[in-house]
């Protein structure tokens, strides 16, 4: 018999203890053009544990508002890194490897999906199109028959507005199982989000599992199919290469050459050409990028050396820097003299040098000579631009070592305490205990708090530094990351990317990048009900529905909290 359950976008069918079960008789509440997320979960009791069955779905709507409506598949990934060894905390949903729900899998027109005896489910997305009202959706979950080819020609064919929003083939088939959803659409759309929010962007990662050539009509084809999703996810800040960047890179290794600069070496001078950096912003800006991420002028974690830097020699490409370059080296400290000054012309001739924010290196070390070096070296270059770092020391503040320190949460309580002038915060491998993050192996609400506490702290940025990093660890080496969403085993799965690289250069998303979303969203609807309160009662409605006062590291430890406080806050911009 087939059992199914509507469920929260917060539960991870097949990992979380429990689901959270919605009220099938209660509206769902979206704005125009906000996705809402909600689950279908589903097993067959009947079956034993080594047997499968299939199924088909159909969506049909009625009512007034017509809404866009997506279903994808969950998908187990393998997880072998889960968490880092002996750094987790209770909160975890498992610790060892495994097999975790993490993919979304479109269902094609007339597609089967597996069913067995044991929990799995659709994701379902609604994205109303018009204004206020209520569009009601009903999902009947379908035994799978053989159909003719002449009853596939007569498949129903769903077009928006007209019943059926969904592709399917029905053949006869008897529907097993039918659930009722309503939308609750408002009549208004949420404010643009406010502060810049970056994923960083690895350019090799497409060019190398699609094996196509960089800055090729093709790379550029697949590029904008991913940074559709990044910007629909709520990405507006890019990182922008405009030399490859020195990241995750291993000493003496070197990542695939991404640079936007063209450079030629002649007698002694550069001479560069910003051809693909103007082409990079106009695809950019077109898809709705707001700000800009000059990528690393040093190697990362103390600016030892200099990044790769290739050009054309003599008629010949050769790599001109790289890690047997000092950063000190006068040739590369040249060679910035006549690129930055470039940049940021062209920047400014754009009108976009004040929406721009320039990197030195990554997590320095603040002992470092060679940091503070660099930093003396070309802040006059960098006058007038801003300098963003992720440092974990107040004092990279205090010495005027960065414009914009950028804070790992579970060392940011010093920042916060003498708050600089603009902060930014992030989380990656190493928060690990009580703070958010987004690891397979945790909880989605660990995940999704990460919105409200932006608003709860007022922070001025987010950022993390891995959208579609497709390396192993130090990028010694190329994976696949649907068999390794680890980094080979280097990073707690999850870390490394939010998208999987699709068929056809079209990216696959998981239920991190949606839940992600959805943190965004509310830090958002958040912003909306400052607008019309005042953010003093704001902050008092988020402590009333907490019960405390809230800290990266202390929040409620739970999903209802979240979806509580949402509809609070739903309920209160509809006048209600």
């Amino acid at each position: 018999m087939l059992e199914t359950k509507l469920v929260s976008s917060l539960d991870k069918v097949g990992a979380d203890r429990d689901f959270l079960e919605l009220d099938r008789q209660k509206p769902l509440y979206g704005y125009v053009g906000e996705e809402v997320s909600f689950q279908i979960a589903y097993r067959d009791t009947s079956l034993q544990k080594d047997e499968r069955d299939v199924r088909r779905i159909v969506v049909s709507s009625a009512g007034e508002v017509q809404a866009d409506v997506r279903v994808r598949q969950v998908l187990n990934v393998m997880c072998r890194r889960s968490c880092n060894p002996d750094s987790y905390d209770e909160d975890y949903l498992f610790y060892e490897a495994g097999m975790a729900p993490d993919l979304l899998k479109d269902l094609e027109p007339g597609e089967t999906f597996e069913v067995t005896g044991d929990w799995r489910s659709l994701w379902v997305d609604v994205c109303p199109r018009q204004d206020a009202g209520q569009c009601c959706l009903t999902f009947a979950l379908e035994e799978k028959n053989e159909i003719s080819a002449d009853a596939s020609e007569k498949s129903v064919q769903a077009s928006a507005g007209k019943g059926e929003t969904g592709v399917l083939e029905n053949g006869g088939a008897r529907k097993a199982e039918e659930l009722t959803v309503t939308v609750q659409v408002s009549g208004e759309s949420l404010p643009k989000l406010n502060i810049p929010h970056t994923e960083w962007f690895h350019y090799d990662g497409i060019a190398d599992y699609y094996g196509v050539e960089v800055f090729s009509e093709e790379f550029w084809r697949i590029f904008r199919n991913f940074l559709a999703v990044y910007i629909k996810r709520g990405c507006n800040t890019i990182l922008t290469p405009v030399l490859t960047p020195p990241l995750d890179t291993e000493v003496g290794g070197e990542r695939t050459t991404i640079q936007l600069v063209d450079v030629e070496l002649a007698e002694g001078e550069y001479r560069l050409d910003l051809s693909k950096l103007e082409r990079f912003l106009d695809v950019c800006l077109e898809a709705g990028i707001a700000y800009f991420e000059i990528c690393h002028l040093f190697t990362q974690w103390g600016a030892a050396a200099a990044p790769k830097v290739v050009a054309m020699v003599n008629g010949r490409e050769e790599k001109i820097f790289g890690w047997d370059t000092p950063s000190s080296d006068p040739e590369y400290l040249k060679f910035l003299t006549a690129l930055l000054p470039q940049v940021k012309d062209l920047l400014s001739r754009r009108g976009l040098l004040q929406c721009s924010f320039f990197h030195i290196s990554d997590e320095p070390d603040l002992n470092s000579e060679h940091y503070q070096t660099s930093q003396s070296t070309v802040r006059s270059l960098l006058k007038g631009c801003t300098i963003v770092e992720a440092v974990t020391d107040y004092k990279y503040y205090e010495k005027g070592l960065v414009d914009i320190p950028v804070c790992a949460t579970d060392h940011i309580e010093p920042f916060l305490e003498r708050r600089p002038e603009k902060l930014w915060c992030y989380y990656c491998c190493s928060q690990t205990k009580e703070v958010p993050n987004r690891f397979i192996s945790m909880p989605s609400w660990r995940n999704r708090i990460y919105g409200v506490l932006l608003y709860w702290h007022h922070m001025d940025g987010f950022l993390h530094w891995g959208f579609n990093f497709y390396n192993s660890g130090l990028s010694r080496k190329k994976i696949n990351p649907y068999e390794t969403p680890d980094a080979d085993n280097f990073f707690p799965a999850g870390d490394p990317f939010l998208v999987y690289p699709g068929k056809d250069g079209i990216p696959d998303e998981s239920i991190r990048i949606m839940v992600q979303k959805e943190a965004i969203d509310d830090y958002r609807a958040l912003c909306l009900l400052e607008s019309r309160i005042g953010r003093d009662k704001v902050m008092e409605l988020i402590r009333r529905e907490a019960g405390m006062e809230l800290s990266f590291r202390q929040y409620p430890r739970e999903k209802e909290f979240i979806l509580n406080l949402r509809a609070c806050v739903d309920e209160m911009l509809s006048g209600g």
